[in-house]
């Protein structure tokens, strides 16, 4: 499964993004934030909520599947890694 995920930028421009079988379901906003595309099943369950303080999406509406995860240290990454694998879950 880890195969099927490419990281790559967002046709021509800049914007890096997450793929699964080449379907975008992730990008980076800087470093230490990505807006990650979640089921609504999973944001329930994960019990996360929309970043209301977003400077790139700030009129993203609440009930948006798009979920802004920051990332600052090795227990983000973790809880990152852990839905990205969810996602490409579903996906499959």
């Amino acid at each position: 499964m880890l195969t099927d995920i490419k990281i790559d930028t967002y046709k021509d421009t800049d914007l890096v993004c997450v793929f699964f079988k080449g379907k975008e379901f992730a990008h980076f906003h800087s470093d230490h934030v990505l807006d990650i595309r979640l089921s609504q099943k999973i944001i329930r369950e994960e019990q996360l909520s929309r970043s209301i303080n977003s400077t790139k999406h700030p009129d993203r509406s609440k009930n948006s599947r798009w979920i802004e995860v920051e990332l600052y240290d090795e227990e983000d990454v973790d809880k990152l890694v852990h839905l990205v694998m969810r996602v490409c879950n579903e996906l499959m």
